[in-house]
Protein backbone atom coordinates (compact mmCIF):
# COMPACT_ATOMS: atom_id res chain seq x y z
CA UNK A 1 0.00 0.00 0.00
CA UNK A 2 1.09 3.60 -1.02
CA UNK A 3 0.09 6.56 0.76
CA UNK A 4 1.34 10.14 0.99
CA UNK A 5 1.52 13.61 2.20
CA UNK A 6 2.52 17.30 0.55
CA UNK A 7 4.38 20.26 1.29
CA UNK A 8 5.23 22.94 -1.25
CA UNK A 9 3.48 20.11 -3.93
CA UNK A 10 5.94 17.96 -3.18
CA UNK A 11 4.79 14.19 -1.48
CA UNK A 12 6.14 12.47 1.57
CA UNK A 13 5.56 8.61 1.37
CA UNK A 14 4.31 7.35 4.53
CA UNK A 15 5.65 3.83 5.70
CA UNK A 16 2.14 2.38 5.35
CA UNK A 17 3.28 -0.96 6.62
CA UNK A 18 4.83 0.69 9.84
CA UNK A 19 1.86 2.88 10.14
CA UNK A 20 -0.46 -0.38 9.74
CA UNK A 21 1.36 -2.39 12.35
CA UNK A 22 1.69 0.44 15.15
CA UNK A 23 -2.04 0.82 14.76
CA UNK A 24 -2.59 -2.64 15.30
CA UNK A 25 -0.14 -3.16 17.75
CA UNK A 26 -1.80 -0.27 19.93
CA UNK A 27 -5.38 -1.43 18.74
CA UNK A 28 -4.48 -5.06 20.57
CA UNK A 29 -4.41 -3.94 24.36
CA UNK A 30 -7.68 -3.27 26.33
CA UNK A 31 -6.93 0.64 27.29
CA UNK A 32 -10.12 1.52 29.16
CA UNK A 33 -9.82 3.68 31.83
CA UNK A 34 -7.60 2.64 34.24
CA UNK A 35 -5.40 0.99 31.62
CA UNK A 36 -3.88 3.54 29.50
CA UNK A 37 -0.38 2.72 30.85
CA UNK A 38 -0.26 0.02 28.17
CA UNK A 39 -0.18 2.44 25.32
CA UNK A 40 2.27 4.66 27.14
CA UNK A 41 4.66 1.70 27.22
CA UNK A 42 4.20 0.97 23.31
CA UNK A 43 4.47 4.66 22.17
CA UNK A 44 6.66 6.20 24.56
CA UNK A 45 9.76 4.34 23.63
CA UNK A 46 9.11 4.75 20.08
CA UNK A 47 8.42 8.83 20.63
CA UNK A 48 11.67 8.88 22.94
CA UNK A 49 13.67 7.78 19.84
CA UNK A 50 12.43 10.31 17.81
CA UNK A 51 13.95 13.12 20.31
CA UNK A 52 10.98 13.35 21.92
CA UNK A 53 10.73 14.48 25.76
CA UNK A 54 8.17 12.34 27.60
CA UNK A 55 7.01 12.70 30.62
CA UNK A 56 3.30 11.82 32.77
CA UNK A 57 1.47 14.00 34.71
CA UNK A 58 -0.11 12.67 38.33
CA UNK A 59 -3.40 11.33 36.59
CA UNK A 60 -1.45 9.42 33.65
CA UNK A 61 -1.45 11.54 30.68
CA UNK A 62 1.39 11.37 28.76
CA UNK A 63 3.08 14.41 27.44
CA UNK A 64 5.66 15.05 24.84
CA UNK A 65 7.50 18.07 23.55
CA UNK A 66 9.38 17.86 20.17
CA UNK A 67 11.88 20.90 19.63
CA UNK A 68 11.86 22.77 16.83
CA UNK A 69 14.09 21.59 13.91
CA UNK A 70 15.51 25.10 11.61
CA UNK A 71 11.89 26.37 12.14
CA UNK A 72 11.22 29.35 14.44
CA UNK A 73 7.84 29.22 14.48
CA UNK A 74 5.19 29.40 17.61
CA UNK A 75 4.19 25.70 19.70
CA UNK A 76 0.96 23.96 18.45
CA UNK A 77 -0.28 21.17 20.31
CA UNK A 78 -1.50 17.40 19.06
CA UNK A 79 -4.03 15.50 20.80
CA UNK A 80 -5.59 12.19 21.03
CA UNK A 81 -6.44 10.43 23.96
CA UNK A 82 -5.45 6.88 24.71
CA UNK A 83 -8.94 5.21 26.21
CA UNK A 84 -11.24 2.89 24.56
CA UNK A 85 -14.90 2.49 25.76
CA UNK A 86 -16.47 -0.98 26.50
CA UNK A 87 -16.79 -3.69 25.66
CA UNK A 88 -12.84 -4.20 25.77
CA UNK A 89 -12.32 -8.02 26.32
CA UNK A 90 -9.29 -9.08 24.17
CA UNK A 91 -9.07 -6.46 21.81
CA UNK A 92 -8.74 -8.54 18.56
CA UNK A 93 -8.54 -6.43 15.16
CA UNK A 94 -9.08 -7.90 12.09
CA UNK A 95 -7.53 -6.41 8.72
CA UNK A 96 -9.09 -6.94 5.31
CA UNK A 97 -8.54 -5.24 2.23
CA UNK A 98 -10.80 -2.09 3.26
CA UNK A 99 -10.84 -1.48 6.44
CA UNK A 100 -9.42 -2.54 10.02
CA UNK A 101 -12.40 -4.19 11.77
CA UNK A 102 -13.12 -5.49 15.01
CA UNK A 103 -13.65 -9.17 15.57
CA UNK A 104 -17.18 -8.50 17.15
CA UNK A 105 -15.95 -9.71 20.51
CA UNK A 106 -15.00 -5.64 21.48
CA UNK A 107 -14.97 -2.33 20.41
CA UNK A 108 -12.15 -2.08 18.02
CA UNK A 109 -10.56 1.26 19.55
CA UNK A 110 -10.26 3.47 16.38
CA UNK A 111 -11.78 6.17 18.45
CA UNK A 112 -9.30 7.14 19.58
CA UNK A 113 -5.99 4.99 18.79
CA UNK A 114 -6.33 6.20 15.17
CA UNK A 115 -5.56 9.47 16.55
CA UNK A 116 -2.67 8.07 18.83
CA UNK A 117 -1.28 5.96 15.43
CA UNK A 118 -1.40 9.10 13.74
CA UNK A 119 0.77 11.69 15.81
CA UNK A 120 2.81 8.99 16.36
CA UNK A 121 4.06 8.07 12.59
CA UNK A 122 3.68 11.83 11.39
CA UNK A 123 6.52 12.56 14.04
CA UNK A 124 8.18 9.44 12.46
CA UNK A 125 7.86 10.74 8.95
CA UNK A 126 9.13 13.82 9.87
CA UNK A 127 11.57 13.48 11.74
CA UNK A 128 13.22 10.60 9.20
CA UNK A 129 12.54 13.02 6.32
CA UNK A 130 14.66 16.02 8.40
CA UNK A 131 12.28 18.17 7.46
CA UNK A 132 11.91 21.77 9.47
CA UNK A 133 9.35 22.12 11.84
CA UNK A 134 8.34 24.11 14.72
CA UNK A 135 8.49 23.31 18.72
CA UNK A 136 5.27 21.16 18.51
CA UNK A 137 3.75 19.57 22.37
CA UNK A 138 2.17 15.99 21.87
CA UNK A 139 -0.59 15.43 24.63
CA UNK A 140 -1.75 12.00 24.91
CA UNK A 141 -4.99 11.69 27.27
CA UNK A 142 -6.56 9.14 29.62
CA UNK A 143 -9.97 8.99 30.42
CA UNK A 144 -11.99 11.00 27.69
CA UNK A 145 -14.71 8.05 27.12
CA UNK A 146 -15.88 8.42 31.08
CA UNK A 147 -15.82 12.21 31.99
CA UNK A 148 -13.02 13.98 30.20
CA UNK A 149 -10.92 13.16 33.48
CA UNK A 150 -7.20 13.38 31.80
CA UNK A 151 -8.03 16.50 30.05
CA UNK A 152 -9.72 18.06 33.19
CA UNK A 153 -6.91 17.58 35.24
CA UNK A 154 -3.69 18.64 32.91
CA UNK A 155 -2.29 21.46 33.92
CA UNK A 156 -1.74 23.82 30.92
CA UNK A 157 1.64 25.03 32.13
CA UNK A 158 2.69 21.82 31.46
CA UNK A 159 3.19 23.03 27.34
CA UNK A 160 4.33 25.82 25.91
CA UNK A 161 1.64 25.89 22.76
CA UNK A 162 -1.65 27.70 22.84
CA UNK A 163 -2.88 26.87 20.14
CA UNK A 164 -3.82 22.59 19.15
CA UNK A 165 -5.65 20.14 17.39
CA UNK A 166 -7.44 17.32 18.56
CA UNK A 167 -7.74 14.23 15.90
CA UNK A 168 -11.20 12.79 18.12
CA UNK A 169 -13.69 13.77 15.79
CA UNK A 170 -16.47 11.37 14.45
CA UNK A 171 -17.19 12.70 10.82
CA UNK A 172 -14.62 11.99 7.90
CA UNK A 173 -11.17 13.41 7.49
CA UNK A 174 -11.53 16.77 6.41
CA UNK A 175 -13.88 17.78 8.44
CA UNK A 176 -13.09 20.29 11.43
CA UNK A 177 -15.28 20.52 14.13
CA UNK A 178 -15.96 24.36 14.42
CA UNK A 179 -19.25 24.35 16.81
CA UNK A 180 -18.63 22.52 20.40
CA UNK A 181 -21.95 22.25 22.61
CA UNK A 182 -21.87 23.49 25.71
CA UNK A 183 -23.20 21.06 28.06
CA UNK A 184 -25.03 20.87 32.30
CA UNK A 185 -25.62 18.46 33.99
CA UNK A 186 -29.36 18.12 35.79
CA UNK A 187 -30.39 16.35 38.94
CA UNK A 188 -33.56 16.76 40.54
CA UNK A 189 -34.66 14.72 44.32
CA UNK A 190 -37.92 15.12 44.53
CA UNK A 191 -39.07 14.35 48.53
CA UNK A 192 -42.76 13.64 49.26
CA UNK A 193 -44.05 11.47 52.12
CA UNK A 194 -44.20 7.78 53.24
CA UNK A 195 -47.32 6.32 53.88
CA UNK A 196 -48.84 2.59 53.65
CA UNK A 197 -50.00 2.40 50.39
CA UNK A 198 -53.03 0.20 51.12
CA UNK A 199 -54.38 1.70 54.29
CA UNK A 200 -52.65 5.12 54.07
CA UNK A 201 -52.71 6.40 50.73
CA UNK A 202 -54.12 9.47 51.08
CA UNK A 203 -51.30 10.36 53.60
CA UNK A 204 -48.39 9.69 51.51
CA UNK A 205 -47.22 12.16 48.95
CA UNK A 206 -45.68 10.43 45.83
CA UNK A 207 -41.76 11.59 44.71
CA UNK A 208 -42.23 9.15 41.92
CA UNK A 209 -45.82 10.75 40.70
CA UNK A 210 -43.50 14.10 41.03
CA UNK A 211 -40.78 12.89 39.08
CA UNK A 212 -43.07 11.55 36.32
CA UNK A 213 -45.03 14.45 36.09
CA UNK A 214 -41.46 16.57 35.94
CA UNK A 215 -40.32 14.45 32.90
CA UNK A 216 -43.70 14.76 31.49
CA UNK A 217 -43.54 18.65 31.29
CA UNK A 218 -40.28 18.38 29.89
CA UNK A 219 -38.94 18.52 26.36
CA UNK A 220 -36.48 16.57 26.15
CA UNK A 221 -34.48 14.71 22.79
CA UNK A 222 -33.75 16.78 19.70
CA UNK A 223 -35.64 20.09 20.83
CA UNK A 224 -34.22 22.24 17.99
CA UNK A 225 -31.42 22.28 15.50
CA UNK A 226 -29.23 24.14 18.52
CA UNK A 227 -30.41 21.94 21.67
CA UNK A 228 -30.74 18.40 22.81
CA UNK A 229 -31.67 17.33 26.41
CA UNK A 230 -32.14 13.91 28.00
CA UNK A 231 -32.75 12.13 31.19
CA UNK A 232 -31.16 9.16 31.39
CA UNK A 233 -31.25 8.17 35.03
CA UNK A 234 -34.69 7.61 36.91
CA UNK A 235 -34.72 5.83 40.85
CA UNK A 236 -36.37 5.77 43.62
CA UNK A 237 -38.98 3.99 46.12
CA UNK A 238 -38.69 1.08 48.64
CA UNK A 239 -41.81 -1.18 48.10
CA UNK A 240 -45.03 -1.43 46.29
CA UNK A 241 -47.22 -1.23 49.36
CA UNK A 242 -45.52 2.04 50.31
CA UNK A 243 -45.60 5.62 49.00
CA UNK A 244 -42.30 6.99 47.64
CA UNK A 245 -40.51 9.58 49.46
CA UNK A 246 -37.90 9.77 47.68
CA UNK A 247 -36.76 9.90 43.68
CA UNK A 248 -34.08 11.20 41.85
CA UNK A 249 -33.92 12.00 37.77
CA UNK A 250 -30.46 12.55 36.41
CA UNK A 251 -30.32 14.42 33.03
CA UNK A 252 -28.52 16.73 31.13
CA UNK A 253 -28.46 19.43 27.70
CA UNK A 254 -26.40 20.06 25.09
CA UNK A 255 -26.52 23.07 23.12
CA UNK A 256 -24.69 24.82 20.24
CA UNK A 257 -26.05 28.04 21.54
CA UNK A 258 -25.07 29.46 25.13
CA UNK A 259 -28.24 31.38 25.30
CA UNK A 260 -30.82 28.36 23.78
CA UNK A 261 -28.89 25.57 26.61
CA UNK A 262 -30.06 28.35 29.49
CA UNK A 263 -33.23 28.62 28.53
CA UNK A 264 -33.50 24.81 27.99
CA UNK A 265 -31.84 24.20 31.63
CA UNK A 266 -34.82 26.92 33.23
CA UNK A 267 -37.18 25.04 31.36
CA UNK A 268 -36.38 21.41 33.28
CA UNK A 269 -35.75 23.17 36.24
CA UNK A 270 -39.23 24.88 36.03
CA UNK A 271 -40.79 21.83 35.56
CA UNK A 272 -39.26 20.08 38.41
CA UNK A 273 -40.19 22.59 40.56
CA UNK A 274 -43.82 22.74 39.18
CA UNK A 275 -44.48 19.07 40.07
CA UNK A 276 -43.24 19.41 43.13
CA UNK A 277 -45.40 21.83 43.79
CA UNK A 278 -48.69 19.94 42.51
CA UNK A 279 -48.21 17.11 44.47
CA UNK A 280 -46.92 19.27 47.82
CA UNK A 281 -43.77 17.98 47.66
CA UNK A 282 -40.62 19.40 47.55
CA UNK A 283 -37.88 18.98 45.03
CA UNK A 284 -34.12 20.08 45.70
CA UNK A 285 -32.19 20.58 42.44
CA UNK A 286 -28.11 20.82 41.26
CA UNK A 287 -27.05 21.58 37.92
CA UNK A 288 -23.52 22.28 37.23
CA UNK A 289 -22.49 23.81 33.23
CA UNK A 290 -19.76 21.71 32.25
CA UNK A 291 -18.75 23.54 29.45
CA UNK A 292 -19.86 26.66 27.65
CA UNK A 293 -20.96 26.35 23.50
CA UNK A 294 -18.01 27.44 21.36
CA UNK A 295 -17.94 28.81 18.07
CA UNK A 296 -14.87 29.35 15.94
CA UNK A 297 -15.00 31.74 12.67
CA UNK A 298 -13.34 30.89 10.31
CA UNK A 299 -10.20 33.42 10.74
CA UNK A 300 -9.67 31.20 14.56
CA UNK A 301 -6.14 29.72 14.67
CA UNK A 302 -6.70 26.29 15.35
CA UNK A 303 -9.23 26.37 12.43
CA UNK A 304 -6.72 28.20 10.09
CA UNK A 305 -4.24 25.65 11.30
CA UNK A 306 -6.97 22.63 10.44
CA UNK A 307 -7.60 24.21 7.18
CA UNK A 308 -4.23 24.94 5.76
CA UNK A 309 -3.59 21.16 6.56
CA UNK A 310 -6.27 19.40 5.38
CA UNK A 311 -5.76 21.37 1.51
CA UNK A 312 -2.19 20.59 1.66
CA UNK A 313 -3.27 16.58 1.29
CA UNK A 314 -5.14 17.50 -1.43
CA UNK A 315 -8.75 17.69 0.48
CA UNK A 316 -11.15 20.22 1.00
CA UNK A 317 -12.06 21.09 4.67
CA UNK A 318 -15.35 21.48 5.46
CA UNK A 319 -16.60 22.77 9.23
CA UNK A 320 -19.51 21.39 11.20
CA UNK A 321 -21.00 21.64 14.42
CA UNK A 322 -21.14 18.71 16.92
CA UNK A 323 -22.97 18.12 20.06
CA UNK A 324 -20.64 15.53 21.49
CA UNK A 325 -17.90 16.09 23.88
CA UNK A 326 -13.83 15.87 23.44
CA UNK A 327 -11.35 16.95 24.90
CA UNK A 328 -10.78 19.68 23.01
CA UNK A 329 -13.67 21.25 24.93
CA UNK A 330 -11.12 21.34 28.57
CA UNK A 331 -8.07 22.88 26.72
CA UNK A 332 -10.49 25.47 25.28
CA UNK A 333 -11.58 26.20 29.07
CA UNK A 334 -7.91 25.95 30.05
CA UNK A 335 -6.63 28.94 27.58
CA UNK A 336 -5.62 26.66 24.65
CA UNK A 337 -7.48 27.35 21.69
CA UNK A 338 -8.21 24.00 19.94
CA UNK A 339 -10.11 22.78 17.24
CA UNK A 340 -10.92 19.19 16.38
CA UNK A 341 -10.26 17.12 13.37
CA UNK A 342 -12.76 14.21 11.70
CA UNK A 343 -10.79 10.90 12.05
CA UNK A 344 -12.53 8.76 9.94
CA UNK A 345 -13.42 5.64 11.72
CA UNK A 346 -17.31 4.05 11.23
CA UNK A 347 -19.43 2.66 14.08
CA UNK A 348 -18.01 4.00 17.14
CA UNK A 349 -19.15 2.37 20.64
CA UNK A 350 -19.71 -0.73 19.24
CA UNK A 351 -18.52 -4.16 18.51
CA UNK A 352 -18.93 -3.21 14.38
CA UNK A 353 -16.32 -0.14 14.43
CA UNK A 354 -14.17 -0.07 11.83
CA UNK A 355 -10.68 2.05 10.40
CA UNK A 356 -10.56 2.25 6.77
CA UNK A 357 -7.01 2.18 5.64
CA UNK A 358 -7.30 4.79 3.38
CA UNK A 359 -8.92 7.41 6.46
CA UNK A 360 -5.79 6.13 8.56
CA UNK A 361 -3.62 7.26 6.11
CA UNK A 362 -5.22 10.89 5.17
CA UNK A 363 -5.13 11.54 8.87
CA UNK A 364 -1.18 10.63 9.23
CA UNK A 365 -1.15 12.92 6.32
CA UNK A 366 -2.86 15.98 7.75
CA UNK A 367 -0.98 15.21 10.70
CA UNK A 368 2.19 15.62 8.93
CA UNK A 369 0.90 18.83 7.58
CA UNK A 370 -0.13 20.34 10.38
CA UNK A 371 3.50 19.98 11.74
CA UNK A 372 4.94 21.47 8.51
CA UNK A 373 3.16 24.26 8.68
CA UNK A 374 2.53 25.72 11.63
Amino acid sequence: MAASSSIDNELIPLNTQRLLDSFIEILSVDSYWGNEHRVVELIQPRLEALDVTCSQDAIGNLIGRWPANGKNSAPIMLNAHMDTVQPTPKMCPVVKPDAIYSDGSSVLGADDKAGVAAIVEAVATVHEAGLPHGPIDLVFTVGEEVGQFGADAFDPNDIEARVGLVLDGGGPVGEIVSQQAGSYSFTATFHGKAAHAGIEAADGISAIAMLARAIDHMPLGQIDELTVANVGVVSGGQAANIVPPEATLVGQARGLDQTALDRQVATMQQAAEDAAAAFGGQVEIEKTCRFKATSFSPDHPAIQLADTAVRATGLTPSHMPTFGGSDAQNFNEKGIQTAMLGSGYLNVHSVSESMPHKALHQLTQITIQTILNA
